[in-house]
């Protein structure tokens, strides 16, 4: 997740071609709310709220009445300036930073990316703008081994973590390696999926793949059982209650 700066999306798309990209929804409303500001004060109000509602856009219905009122409020006229940048820079990347367009990619509800910014505005505290690539990358490993070897002594320190006795293993070891948020989406789908009343019928298929089959909701699932046993679980799971 970017905030459009081209130079960033292209070198990522260099290092991970088949990822997708999104941008930050916070700085697409802040960008294009600019653009109307230099607008005529009579109009100006309404534009930057109607920018809001394409970027929070929930359905491809609600998107084109929000540009199709924008169009109307700037005269009609598709040669307006704000019009023609819209179209040529955003309203072709819409499954990049339009609500309805980014609802099946496993963002875990974070559709800006404040948190990266805050994370690199720590980091410039512990490191000098005139470092060399060399030694600004040797810092950050350092301290990332640094923090990892307090993390892991406070995680094992007797008395700081009591463990139950019904505590599921695999959730004690994911626990470990993501967010106390990203963990709480995952708890609740492994319920679901390692209840009593849960039940699945499984179809092995070609080496590598099965039709995984939900016996109380009839949903059926194709499951890549190469993959990491906890990963396969993950996307089974999540899948099941999204439906």
């Amino acid at each position: 997740m970017t905030d459009k700066a081209m130079h960033e999306k292209t070198v990522l798309k260099e290092e991970f071609p088949h990822a997708r990209q999104l941008l930050c929804q916070w700085h697409v409303v802040t960008w294009l709310k600019k653009q109307a500001a230099r607008m005529a004060a009579s109009v100006k109000k309404e534009v930057k709220a109607l920018m809001g509602l394409l970027v929070y856009a929930r359905s491809k219905m609600e998107y084109d009445e929000a540009r199709s009122t924008m169009k109307d409020l700037l005269g009609g006229d598709e040669e307006h300036p704000l019009y023609r940048t819209f179209l040529e820079n955003w309203d072709n990347s819409q499954e990049e930073w339009v609500s309805y367009l980014r609802g099946n990619v496993p963002h875990l509800t974070n559709n800006t990316n404040n948190r990266i910014e805050s994370k690199w505005g720590k980091i410039k505290d512990v490191i000098k703008g005139t470092s060399s690539i060399d030694e600004l990358v040797t810092t950050l490993i350092t301290l990332q081994e640094y923090a990892e070897d307090q993390y892991i002594a406070e995680y094992h320190r007797v008395g700081s973590r009591p463990r139950g006795p019904d505590e599921d293993p695999e959730l004690a070891a994911l626990g470990m390696q993501i967010s106390p948020f990203a963990f709480r989406l995952v708890a609740e789908q492994h319920g679901l999926a390692t209840r009593s009343n849960t039940h699945y019928n499984v179809e092995l298929l070609s080496p590598g793949k099965a039709i995984v089959t939900s016996s109380s909701s009839g949903v059926t699932y194709e499951v890549n059982v190469e993959v990491r046993h906890d990963i396969a679980n993950f996307c089974c799971t999540f899948g099941e209650d999204s439906h």
